[in-house]
């Protein structure tokens, strides 16, 4: 009996993957999401998008929910709740999913994340709250209900559940992509360059290192500076990593 109930949760993962593969617009994605996580024993859903600082939508925070009161949703999304939300914040920082009970244990909280977190636990319930990454640190989180707060999930369905999130996650990103406004291409030895300005180096290491004279280097950056509309070093190489133009490391 227990095989059987494992082969027709894989079939049913095996569809979302292939549903999340096959949506061209998000509301699709979303849909396939509900009715999948729906099957699997949760009645709500709970869906971040955080860009990262420096993307072209990085003061964008995307938030859809399913299965929530909605004036509580509404109440959420307009006092930008999901800002001090603890169990967002802390999802991203982890490597695996946990529950939402769990959460004191594993953060050390403000004051602004201590009053969301007795808002939240006074309507009660449980659930999972799952990590999703994404590319240049376009992160997301999902925030799965459960209808049984007894309910004990072991490590292997933790992993199926975090599978499917981030596997929409990854779709959502790709079609979000397609929205956001290009960014300006630079040169293979502006990329460069910038690469060792997020390393900290001064112009002159990175006109020793280039071998090209600190006057280019300058040149270089302003070019950079003007591309990118910005003035700084730092405002530039935040602004190339949130937006994948060099990488962080």
């Amino acid at each position: 009996m227990s095989q059987s109930i494992g082969v027709g949760t894989s079939c049913r993962l095996d569809g979302f993957l292939e549903s999340c593969a096959k949506a061209t617009w998000t509301e699709p994605l979303w849909y396939a999401a509900i009715e999948f996580f729906r099957s699997q024993g949760f009645t709500s859903i709970c869906y971040q998008h955080l860009p990262p600082l420096g993307a072209p939508d990085e003061d964008k925070i995307r938030v859809a929910a399913s299965g929530y009161d909605e004036a509580w949703s509404r109440r959420y999304i307009a006092e930008k709740m999901y800002r001090t939300d603890p169990i967002p914040a802390q999802a991203v920082s982890a490597e695996e999913p946990f529950r939402w009970g769990d959460i004191r244990k594993l953060r050390e909280m403000t004051k602004p994340e201590l009053r969301i977190l007795e808002l939240l636990e006074s309507r009660g319930g449980d659930g999972l709250a799952i990590p999703a990454f994404g590319p240049g640190g376009r992160n997301g989180y999902f925030g799965l209900g459960l209808s049984d707060p007894e309910r004990s999930i072991g490590r292997a369905e933790m992993s199926r559940h975090q599978l499917a999130c981030q596997a929409a996650h990854l779709r959502y990103c790709r079609l979000l992509r397609q929205n956001l406004p290009e960014m300006p291409l630079l040169s293979t030895r502006e990329r460069e360059l910038l690469g060792w300005v997020a390393r900290g180096k001064s112009n002159n290491v990175i006109a020793e290192i280039m071998q090209i004279s600190p006057h280019t280097v300058d040149a270089y950056l302003r070019r950079v500076f003007y591309k990118l509309g910005t003035t700084d070093r730092i405002s530039a190489v935040v602004k190339a990593i949130g937006s994948g133009l060099i990488r962080g490391y």
